[in-house]
């Protein structure tokens, strides 16, 4: 489940409605879009009830902390309330709010950097590791927590929320082949990765 946005723009609560009058599935993204410049409330509401969950698990994974997952999942839709009206009307609303939730992660753990000087940015959490039970998907999760930042927001993206590379690489302000070429040794670490995490996994469930 999603965190509920308590928080207030200075120009309207961004705290959701119940929408029942038009159905999220019945429009596309380009009519939420359309319906956000016209300040039109529906618009924010489905966008919301059609993408929350997922950006919420993106920043759950990309930031291994559920407690700044939740604040950074409502900076993303404070953005879209306040920034909605402005969007261009060819603007594709999936991408722009992945790029919005990964662009405040690293803000976050830029600051955090300074902070903390040369300590972990995220120390992996309960609430990071266990999102469902089962033996492999523990794998996976602690696959992905062992890989660098930029590899596991990566594959995220694309493998994970679908976004297409070119959508990614325009995300990310790089050419769709260099994006290609870090995608592939992002999921040869990932696999790395997963052999050190069955052993550790099934070690622990040995251990338990």
């Amino acid at each position: 489940m999603t965190p509920q946005l308590a928080e207030k723009s200075e120009s309207r609560s961004v705290e959701p409605r119940v929408v029942s009058e038009v159905p999220a599935p019945e429009l596309s993204d380009r009519d939420l879009v359309a319906l956000l410049r016209q300040r039109d409330g529906r618009g924010f509401d489905l966008a919301y009830a059609r993408h929350a969950e997922r950006i919420f698990g993106f920043l759950v994974r990309l930031a291994r902390s559920r407690a700044v997952a939740e604040d950074l999942f409502q900076h993303t839709f404070l953005r879209l309330a306040e920034r909605g009206p402005n969007l261009r009307a060819d603007s594709d609303l999936r991408a722009w709010l992945f790029s919005v939730a990964r662009n405040a992660f690293h803000s976050h753990a830029r600051a955090l950097a300074v902070a903390a000087r040369a300590e972990p940015l995220f120390p992996l959490d309960e609430a990071g590791t266990g999102l469902e039970s089962g033996l492999v998907l523990d794998e996976l999760e602690a696959a992905l927590a062992r890989l660098a930042t930029e590899d596991r927001e990566l594959l995220l993206l694309i493998a994970v929320e679908g976004l297409s590379p070119r959508e990614v690489a325009a995300m990310l302000g790089i050419d769709p082949v260099v994006l290609r070429k870090r995608l592939s040794r992002a999921r040869t670490r990932l696999a790395d990765a997963l052999d050190t995490a069955q052993v550790l996994v099934r070690n622990s469930e040995v251990g338990r």
